[in-house]
């Protein structure tokens, strides 16, 4: 009878730990979903977290998702959200819709726990393109080490960033011109109130993203609107923290205001400004994409509410979410910058330093080495930085690193560790990236997997058998530095990168005073 107990007792566990029937459905707030499983691992694709943005709900913060009746089929990939078929574009772009706001939740089939840390990966694509849908990103092999994952979608370009002059006169009680940022802001909510349901905890909510991703979670650390929707946070490659950011409605020095932006687009596609946000609503999505002049850049804006001001000041004021952080980047962040060219390219950005300071700087170096070198410190490692030594304003500690492994078949093909290529490292989809993937490769991979989970789990990266990774701060300088050895290192960079973090205090002080 003893055995008999154990053994009731040992089933009611198990059954405690599934949080699906046996065909693989789960009750969320809006109804029911079919999700398939892969290697022990469940998936649900294409959840919707709000509706569909066209027509009327253009230009319009997320709106709530009518409950559907029967069972969703969640075993396929929403639609991508709308953008261009780019030369940078780095997938598949599969078929788009303005009824793109889904998310994508992998969760293992068996676990002993119930209540699972959440890790949401906000993709990158500088607000212009990128997708949660895609194989980079969506990997059964991430959640074995009983976490859960979540990809998410948001809207892009004019859909996502746009504060047309008849949108801030009309809007009455709602956010103008962050829709991207409120569409992130959104997905955390719809987790915090259905994530139970695949075992995962919404009290323990880690957001983590790279390039523009890793930047809106800059954004999300200081915005209102966001507070206690996630718990830690990991940016990789982030240009946003240091850099003066867009107002709304007012020129920053060179960079003017959202709503002239959103005036010389309207003005670009034939419309006068008499005509309003309604006309522009008639219009189909692909015609707007058509319109788009790669020298408009739509992103995030200060708007003094889901942004209240540069994410810089807010950072130096404290007044940035008391959560722990992982923050850095790579060695050859100057990848992006020969890809896009022109006013970011190496060339271009090398040159806002004076002669006399490279040459105390980076002795030695010139050419494309040196261009390349002052990008990477300019652009996106003094952000990173500057932020990691902001976080002395809060509680929670801060991880510094730095990526600099190169995978063993772009060894001799490139001069560092590319942006972007870390996220296959992370997400351990190295054989979608490579066509070769040696045990080198691996071992990198599930060490860099281990620590963010790890992080994920208690907020400290920190695995038995893996290189002790101390807790940055201003006076140790402490980085750990992911090469082919992992070596933590003191003050690293210290002399280059307190250069350019002066300068870009200095500089957006400039600019705030005009």
């Amino acid at each position: 009878m003893r055995n008999i107990l154990i053994f009731f007792w040992f089933f009611i566990l198990l059954s405690s730990c599934s949080i699906l029937n046996a065909d693989h459905r789960v009750r969320i707030d809006s109804g029911w979903l079919l999700g398939s499983e892969e290697n022990e691992v469940l998936s649900f694709k294409g959840i919707p977290f709000a509706a569909s943005t066209e027509g009327i709900n253009r230009w319009r913060p997320p709106q709530k998702k009518e409950l559907w009746r029967g069972t969703r089929d969640a075993q396929d990939y929403g639609d991508f959200c709308p953008q261009s078929k780019r030369d940078t574009l780095w997938f598949e772009l599969g078929k788009t819709s303005e009824d793109c706001l889904s998310l994508n939740v992998w969760t293992p089939k068996k676990t002993s726990a119930t209540k699972l840390p959440v890790m949401v990966w906000i993709h990158g694509g500088g607000y212009l393109q990128g997708s949660g849908n895609i194989p980079r990103l969506n990997n059964p092999e991430f959640v074995k080490q009983d976490v859960v994952l979540v990809t998410i979608n948001y809207r892009l370009n004019v859909f996502g960033f746009f504060a047309h002059p008849d949108l801030v006169q009309q809007s009455g009680d709602e956010m103008v011109g962050n829709y991207g940022l409120m569409d992130v802001i959104a997905a955390l909510e719809w987790i915090q109130g259905n994530i139970n349901q695949f075992n995962g905890d919404p009290n323990n909510v880690t957001v983590f993203g790279e390039s523009a991703g890793a930047s809106l979670i800059s954004y999300l650390m200081i915005s209102p609107q966001s507070k206690d929707l996630f718990h830690k946070a990991i940016s990789q490659s982030s240009a946003v923290g240091l850099a003066p950011d867009t107002r709304i409605d007012k020129q920053v020095g060179f960079k003017i205001s959202a709503v002239d932006i959103a005036k010389k687009f309207t003005k670009r596609m034939g419309f006068e400004s008499s005509q309003g946000i309604d006309q522009l609503r008639e219009l189909s999505s692909s015609q707007i994409i058509d319109q788009l002049d790669p020298s408009t850049v739509f992103g995030p804006m200060i708007d003094g509410i889901l942004i209240p001001n540069h994410v810089a000041l807010l950072l130096a004021q404290g007044k940035q979410h008391d959560v722990p952080l992982i923050i850095g980047g790579n060695n050859w962040e100057a990848s992006l910058g020969r890809q896009i060219g022109g006013g970011f390219s190496p060339k271009f950005i090398s040159r806002l330093v004076p002669k006399k300071d490279k040459d105390v700087l980076y002795p030695g170096l010139q050419g494309e080495q040196l261009e390349d070198r002052v990008f990477g410190d300019l652009v996106i490692l003094s952000s990173a930085r500057y932020m990691a030594n902001q976080m002395k304003n809060i509680d929670s500690k801060t991880y510094h690193y730095h990526f600099s492994y190169v995978a063993s078949e772009k060894t001799g093909k490139q001069p560092g560790a590319a942006h972007s290529d870390d996220i296959a490292f992370v997400m351990k989809t190295l054989g979608v990236e490579l066509a070769s993937v040696t045990e080198k490769d691996e071992e990198i991979s599930n060490l860099m997997h281990n620590y963010w989970v790890q992080f994920a789990r208690t907020g400290d990266p920190n695995v038995p058998g893996q290189t002790n990774w101390t807790p940055y701060n201003q006076d140790n300088g402490s980085v750990l530095e992911i090469g082919d050895t992992i070596i933590l290192k003191k003050n690293f960079l210290n002399e280059r990168i307190n250069y350019h973090i002066n300068r870009g205090i200095n500089f957006l002080q400039s600019m705030e005073k005009r």
